[in-house]
């Protein structure tokens, strides 16, 4: 396995475009099955495809069984996971099937890959050798040539990581040293949401340390309040994140929210995604997360790759 520093430099040309003839006209519903870094993958694709006015119900589904709603061959699912072996992702897969669902699978391998070919499912494989978290851009590239993406907006998103890749790796550096000895809070916007969510993610499992995120505009019907509590936000450290074409509402509440912290004393890091489209903007900030949690895992002097805990619970969960 590549070092966690290869992995992270491979990302951009990870995004391969590729020719798919599904027609997702035949379907009322899409519904993304994962978990952890595999789980994202349907986040960002849920995103991408809100983000272009797609009129289906799209969702992304974290857990066993399948939500009420998918009954049918109109129903699409989409189960990814990154090992082949995830234990959720499998039950997902077996409860569609068993309600006659359309189900596609994408896995380097494993326990997915061969109940796909028992039962007749296209299987979408990617390479092996990653850890999962670090293997997004080949699980997007598959999801995203499925939803019919255009060559060109996937290799712009790819082009717009390599020529900031200095950029977006000193960004993370910094990002870095001012997460160091905190708890980090994301703030962050509807069409930030996802980036947000992996800024955790990463943080948890490469840095392993806590993380949370809140979104405007919800965050300021509650999250605000906590702000008050001097004793307690002086733990954490703060970062407000936004795209360009969010909502004007929405930017005018980014403004109140950094003053607001301001006003508290508080300077927080302010990034908005950097790219021509919505997809290169959203992989941007995913990027600068990705890095900023490897550099963070090094200043509390963790390993990034091993994640012990999780280990532990699939091998106790492997017992029953």
């Amino acid at each position: 396995m590549m070092s966690p520093e290869e992995m992270l430099k491979d990302f951009p040309h990870q995004l391969e475009w590729e020719k798919s003839d599904i027609d997702l006209s035949l379907y009322r519903t899409i519904t993304f099955c994962g978990m952890g870094g595999s789980g994202i993958v349907g986040d960002v694709a849920r995103s991408w495809m809100e983000h272009r006015g797609c009129k289906l119900p799209v969702m992304t589904y974290r857990g066993y069984g399948l939500p009420n709603f998918v009954r049918g061959e109109e129903d699409l699912v989409v189960c990814i996971s990154y090992s082949g072996n995830t234990e959720e992702t499998i039950s997902n897969f077996q409860e569609a099937l068993d309600r006659q669902a359309t189900v596609l699978s994408i896995s380097s391998g494993g326990k997915l890959e061969r109940l796909s070919e028992e039962s007749g499912v296209l299987h979408l494989k990617i390479p092996t050798g990653y850890a999962p978290r670090y293997a997004l851009g080949h699980m997007l590239s598959k999801v995203l040539s499925i939803l019919g993406i255009e060559r060109d907006e996937l290799e712009d998103a790819r082009e717009n990581l390599r020529e900031n890749y200095e950029e977006i790796k000193k960004k993370g550096e910094e990002i870095a040293q001012r997460l160091y000895g905190y708890v980090p809070v994301i703030y962050a916007t509807p069409l930030t949401e996802v980036s947000a969510f992996r800024w955790k993610t990463q943080i948890n499992e490469n840095s392993k340390t806590q993380a949370y995120f809140a979104v405007l505009p919800e965050m300021h019907h509650n999250e605000v309040v906590g702000l008050e509590n001097g004793e307690i936000r002086s733990k954490f450290s703060f970062v407000v994140m936004f795209d360009p074409k969010d909502h004007d509402r929405v930017r005018r509440r980014v403004d109140l929210t950094i003053k607001v912290l301001k006003d508290l004393g508080i300077s927080p890091v302010v990034i908005g995604g950097d790219g021509n489209s919505y997809l290169a903007r959203l992989l941007y900030l995913i990027h600068v997360g990705d890095w900023a949690s490897y550099y963070l895992a090094g200043k509390y002097r963790f390993e990034p790759l091993p994640v012990k805990t999780i280990e532990w619970i699939k091998e106790e969960l492997s017992k029953s």
